[in-house]
């Protein structure tokens, strides 16, 4: 039995990269690879991981940060002014969303991004589903190749996957027949979980897989620049409403563990641009932690 557990250890550290075991020495990766509280499956975890080995983030990342957030302080504050805040290029924004994830992202920045979309709408759905209203609207934002993070249906998707995070609160607030009552884990349905296999274009000439922060630094200035200003401030206070997601399934589920992850309390307090980027990361994250959750409860019932 030792042996065979030695062996499963060996095995689990090979998939993420890891070094032999040496306890004077333990690294950073060891930790995020192995902790057992991170809510992060192995598959997520080992992306995660050769994202953030990846020389881009050290060499790269601080400077398009800085560069990129300036910018979006200036193009925010031109943005302001009332003769100019519908300046838009939406079908700019559109065409130019799946030609930069194929080739300037990493494989594991387009696998994060693609697989965000995915969870954030599965989320949504676990919500309507259960909260007892057809009020309450499943959305169908579900990508898995690069080209479906252009257009979807008239829309950028970018926009599309807030416009659905809003428009689920709005519902919730308006559904006359809504009930987020704590209900026993075997009622819930859990079938809209499954993450679904991912194209992520190895045929494609990356020219600079940048690393996913670096990345999002530069979706988010280009958002900021392409997108109207309502729309842009829309989308920046968008990750307010993880709260209101989190809370939502923590009623659902009786778990209270959900309340605990997200990083803004309030959905009245609207952001201002100071590290977009980060946040934005933050927000993959929360994502991952509750759709984790969610499944980890699935398999304990015998739903998956």
């Amino acid at each position: 039995m030792a042996t065979q557990e030695s062996a499963a250890l060996t095995e689990r550290r090979a998939r993420f990269g890891l070094p032999v075991r040496d306890r004077d020495n333990p690294t950073l990766w060891e930790s995020i690879a192995l902790d057992p509280t991170l809510e992060i499956p192995d598959d997520s975890r080992a992306f995660q991981l050769r994202n953030l080995r990846r020389p881009q983030r050290l060499l790269l990342q601080p400077t398009v940060r800085l560069v990129c957030r300036v910018w979006i302080k200036v193009i925010f504050s031109i943005k302001r002014l009332p003769g100019l805040r519908h300046l838009a290029s939406p079908d700019t924004l559109t065409r130019m969303t799946p030609w930069f994830v194929t080739q300037a992202c990493s494989v594991e920045t387009h696998e994060l991004l693609l697989r965000h979309f995915v969870v954030e709408s599965q989320l949504i759905n676990f919500v309507a589903r259960n909260c007892g209203s057809e009020s309450v609207h499943e959305v169908g934002l579900l990508p898995t190749r690069a080209v479906e993070l252009g257009d979807d249906h008239g829309m950028n998707a970018v926009v599309r996957h807030d416009v659905n995070m809003f428009n689920l609160v709005i519902d919730l607030g308006e559904a006359p027949d809504l009930d987020l009552t704590t209900r026993p884990i075997g009622d819930l349905d859990f079938s809209m979980l499954e993450i679904p296999e991912f194209d992520l274009a190895p045929e494609a000439r990356r020219r600079f897989n940048l690393d996913a922060e670096s990345a999002l630094s530069f979706i988010v200035a280009a958002l900021a620049t392409l997108m109207d200003f309502a729309t842009a401030e829309r989308a920046l206070n968008s990750l307010q409403l993880d709260e209101s997601l989190l809370v939502a399934i923590a009623e659902l589920t009786g778990d209270d563990t959900f309340r605990t992850w997200t990083p803004v309390k309030f959905g009245n307090w609207l952001a201002t641009p100071h590290d977009v980027a980060r946040d934005l990361l933050w927000h993959f994250m929360v994502n991952e932690y509750a759709h984790t959750r969610l499944r980890r409860m699935a398999v304990s019932t015998g739903h998956s």
